[in-house]
């Protein structure tokens, strides 16, 4: 199991040929891709064909209510819908919208394990919330976060995962094998996460949130990319947590610490 950049700062035209090549070589005659949906109006999509209905993820969730705004996962041919989903995706060039998925699963099954994935519980399932790893700018965070078992749960129904990353690369997760699709019958309804996972996972969500209040950029701490600075930036968080270092006044002097030595 590797993840690595495959193309840099990838043009859509780029990516899509990428995407196409991979699936091919996999013999697959077909394109899943998750779709955030936030913001954005449905009628995308009635602008590409699919081979299964688009299902919104978090229905039939506890969180349905946010349904419409949520992930899509859709299946498209891998040639024919080429010039509509290329339309699609100069159109979302930059935004942090799209996984694509190699799957050779049947779609209803492939639909199962990703809603299943999508619904997080901690402190023995009291609490529960969305788990964003359709969000490619969390993604590769939250696959270094899970534990083996639930990791392996999340990549299953999948041989390669696919993402434009901060930087506009293009960074894909080989997952290494073909994994049996799951029983007919879930026995589980959540991906259960310790404290610790949940709150490794809500520094990235702070740290995002701090870097755009405080308009950071890499070159100020002499980074080379928004990939690292999100990563350093994370940790940084995550070390003034353990410091209790609550307020912002205290957190600040820290933070700016914390990115210019490390």
């Amino acid at each position: 199991m590797s993840q690595r950049i495959l193309l840099n700062q990838a043009t859509p035209e780029a990516w899509l040929t990428l995407l196409q090549n991979h699936a091919a070589a996999l013999a697959l005659e077909w394109l899943d891709l998750i779709v955030d949906q936030a913001e954005l109006s449905p009628a995308w999509q009635n602008r590409i064909t699919t081979l299964n209905k688009p299902v919104a993820l978090l229905q039939d969730t506890p969180h349905e209510e946010a349904a419409e705004a949520g992930p899509v996962l859709l299946r498209v041919p891998l040639h024919v819908t080429a010039p509509q989903l290329l339309k699609l995706l100069q159109q979302w060039h930059g935004q942090p919208r799209v996984m694509a998925l190699l799957s050779s699963w049947d779609f209803a099954d492939l639909v199962n394990n990703c809603r299943l994935c999508l619904q997080a519980s901690w402190e023995r399932g009291l609490k529960k919330g969305v788990l964003r790893y359709h969000d490619p700018r969390l993604f590769a965070a939250v696959v270094d976060t899970l534990d083996d078992d639930n990791r392996s749960l999340l990549l299953r129904p999948t041989r390669e995962w696919h993402w434009l990353d901060r930087d506009g690369n293009a960074r894909m997760q080989d997952t290494g094998k073909w994994q049996s699709p799951p029983p007919a019958i879930w026995l589980d309804e959540t991906l259960p996460l310790q404290d610790s996972q949940v709150d490794a996972l809500a520094n990235w969500h702070v740290a995002e949130q701090w870097r755009q209040n405080h308009l950071l950029s890499p070159e100020e701490f002499q980074l080379q990319s928004e990939e690292e600075l999100m990563t350093r930036l994370a940790h940084a968080h995550q070390a003034a947590d353990k410091a209790k270092l609550w307020s912002e006044d205290a957190r600040l002097p820290f933070i700016e610490q914390f990115l210019c030595i490390n």
